[in-house]
């Protein structure tokens, strides 16, 4: 039980969100990750700060991001299924 509940901590802790480019903002959900809105991409910083140095951290290329596979009406549908 303690494994799944560290490997869930360490799950959420590992992803940064980033706003996708054309969309509707105001359908957007705040409170939940919502995948019509953002994409989510692994973190550089998965130490907590330790170890961690801006000077030579990873950089995001923003149009590395177009590579994403386009999704639609992700939380709508969720939403729908709830």
């Amino acid at each position: 039980m303690l494994r799944a509940l560290f490997g869930l901590m360490l799950s959420a802790v590992m992803w940064v969100q980033v706003p996708q480019w054309q969309n509707d903002w105001s359908q957007c959900a705040v409170d939940v990750p919502d995948t019509d809105c953002h994409w989510y991409v692994t973190a550089p910083d998965n130490t907590f700060g330790e170890g961690f140095s801006w000077a030579n951290a990873p950089w995001f290329d923003a149009h590395g991001l177009q590579d994403v596979a386009d999704l639609s009406n992700t939380m709508g549908e969720l939403q729908k299924a709830v």
